[in-house]
């Protein structure tokens, strides 16, 4: 594995336990309180987009939490899904060494 990627799979490990960590967090937070306001939701749809998505579905399945939000329920799995497809192509596209006009299929 060359560094390059070696260091995606670091950032794409952490940015998760953090999320996972800040899921319970805010569960934690709720819990305590029962109308605190907590972590906001455009931070943690914010931490999906950046690579926490894995995180938030586990916390959201580990922790009971969020789980009767749309905007996590319907969001997280399109931004995960996204993330794969992208993932997919860039891989592709890093080991190919011919690849057509397109980017995605090697030529």
């Amino acid at each position: 594995m060359t560094k390059d990627l070696y260091l995606i799979l670091i950032y794409v490990i952490v940015i998760n336990l953090i999320t996972l960590i800040m899921f319970y967090v805010d569960k934690q937070e709720h819990k305590r309180h029962r109308h605190a306001h907590g972590i906001r939701s455009h931070t943690f749809l914010t931490l999906a987009i950046l690579g926490g998505s894995v995180g938030e579905i586990l916390g959201m399945l580990l922790f009971r939490h969020k789980r009767h939000h749309k905007e996590f329920t319907i969001l997280l799995p399109i931004i995960l899904v996204a993330q794969i497809v992208i993932a997919v192509i860039v891989l592709r596209m890093y080991f190919s060494t011919e690849v057509s006009p397109v980017g995605l299929i090697p030529a």
